[in-house]
């Protein structure tokens, strides 16, 4: 499942970017034209921990790692440019932390600076090769295994408090989540990250077609106003709040904005 919607997010990457692709694969059987380069491994580790392995054998100076579960919908070539003023750079998790995660695996572990800083969303994660990020990688993969987590990104998270590299924030808009309940846009959404194909027997999420990845990146690029995505309703511009709404009914009423000194005047 895993190499296909690797090869569907390279495809969408490649519309928009002359740079080179390459894929990291256990599987010595596995070629595709969607790649520049594959690099077969025979042992890439286990679950989330692939993620790491892969980073560390990027044979780029610079790389724009992407989960096989997004799809770009617009140029991301400017994350180079801002890897020339950090060491890496991704998006925060809007969520904070990975509750369960933390529940499940390690439910006494004493999370530094909790609710203040989030997880990073490890789903985007654009890198230099420098020795301070190389370092970085191979203490994220030794908490990962200390801390005998399935999630990698609580394990970012611990390593980059245990490390001195400095990470970029992105714009949202680069990691673009949380499509399957209620999601807020700014601007123009680069990439989507989220798996919203539908089975009518199986209640497993899947990567949606490419087509119907690409009209649902139009529809939500219409306008780059602030909107707000809802699941199967559509895009919903920040006008139609009822905020907004209320607002115009004054205006068409006549209503005019007094002056400010006016408007506080106590009477």
């Amino acid at each position: 499942m895993f190499r296909f919607e690797a090869e569907r997010s390279s495809r969408s990457l490649r519309r928009f970017t002359k740079f080179p692709t390459c894929l990291v694969t256990d599987d010595p059987n596995f070629h595709s034209k969607e790649f520049d380069q594959i690099i077969h491994v025979t042992n890439i580790g286990r679950s989330f921990e692939v993620k790491i392995t892969g980073m560390q054998l990027s044979p780029f100076d610079k790389t724009v790692y992407l989960d096989t579960d997004t799809f770009v919908c617009n140029p991301i070539d400017e994350v180079f440019e801002f890897l020339d003023y950090f060491d890496l750079a991704t998006t925060l998790e809007p969520k904070g932390h990975s509750v369960n995660f933390w529940k499940n695996y390690q439910p006494d572990y004493p999370i530094a600076l909790k609710g203040v800083l989030h997880e990073f969303n490890t789903g985007v994660v654009g890198f230099n090769k420098s020795q301070a990020v190389i370092d970085f990688f191979s203490t994220w993969l030794r908490i990962h295994h200390e801390l005998n987590m399935y999630a990698d990104m609580p394990t970012f998270r611990e390593a980059y408090l245990q490390s001195h590299v400095k990470i970029g924030i992105l714009p949202h808009e680069y990691n673009f989540t949380g499509l399957k309940s209620l999601a807020i846009a700014h601007g123009k959404v680069r990439v989507i990250h989220d798996r919203l194909g539908e089975k009518f027997n199986d209640l497993r999420p899947h990567m949606a077609d490419f087509d119907f990845m690409d009209r649902l990146a139009k529809r939500i690029n219409k306008t780059e106003m602030k909107r707000l995505v809802v699941p199967y309703l559509g895009v919903i511009p920040y006008n139609f709040s009822p905020y907004y709404i209320k607002r115009k009914i004054k205006r068409m009423l006549g209503i005019k904005i007094k002056k400010k000194r006016e408007s506080f005047v106590v009477k």
